[in-house]
């Protein structure tokens, strides 16, 4: 039985109306949403990404640098902007941690992330799947013990709303790991970063500049905080 999906996005919560566009998003956030980005996640990407374009060892890389970080018997983690849920997924087998929060604003992706979640005999005991949108992150403050955003933040509408809602729903020392690219790829439909600028959504954000850590690896930016 696949696990149940929930939205929990402000349109969903209101009831859509024709017309609305209160939460209109942009191209680099509603692009997400189309059937065949899902199927290049799954399938095209992952050894491209295993090259170098995010972590030389792609995913399993990332896996190894965001459980080192996260240590282990953690009750929640959550992965924000999960799309296909190919952390999720690794981080709900892996048996570390209570329960997997998945949460994405794509449904196609969403989709997708149930239907592999059931071929990896995922129980829907081990993982809970919201549609939900990052600026109005639908989880009780100080509730989660770590965050994974992996590859995200250049896709958000805002992100420095994104972040400060990740720094609200974390626990007192809880974790963020989060990546995205940087500049010089130029912001035509995606917003690329500075390190400095991501430095500084994170304090602004709420963190405290001496527990922020970036690194950048190429075009790849690496973020580590602890609120």
């Amino acid at each position: 039985m696949p696990s149940p999906l929930m939205d929990l996005t402000p349109s969903a919560a209101l009831g859509a109306v024709e017309g609305n566009t209160a939460h209109a998003k942009p191209l680099r956030t509603e692009l997400f949403r189309s059937p065949i980005i899902p199927f290049l996640y799954e399938r095209i990407l992952p050894p491209i990404w295993a090259l170098g374009l995010r972590n030389l060892g792609g995913i399993d890389t990332e896996f190894r640098l965001v459980t080192d970080f996260f240590g282990q018997s953690l009750a929640i983690v959550a992965d924000i902007s999960c799309g296909t849920g190919i952390m999720a997924r690794r981080l709900a087998l892996s048996g570390r941690y209570k329960h997997i929060i998945a949460l994405d604003y794509s449904e196609s992706m969403l989709a997708q992330l149930q239907q592999q979640a059931r071929l990896d005999g995922i129980s829907p005991s081990q993982i809970t799947i919201i549609r939900a949108d990052v600026e109005a992150l639908p989880l009780a403050s100080n509730s989660i013990d770590a965050i994974y955003a992996g590859a995200a933040m250049h896709c958000w509408k805002d992100a420095l709303e994104g972040i400060r809602n990740i720094y609200r729903v974390l626990l007192p020392g809880g974790k963020l790991f989060a990546t995205t690219f940087l500049k010089p790829f130029p912001s035509i439909v995606f917003r690329f970063f500075s390190l400095q600028e991501l430095r500084d959504i994170m304090v602004a954000a709420g963190f405290n500049k001496d527990n922020v850590q970036l690194q950048a690896r190429g075009l790849y930016g690496t973020i580590w905080c602890i609120k």
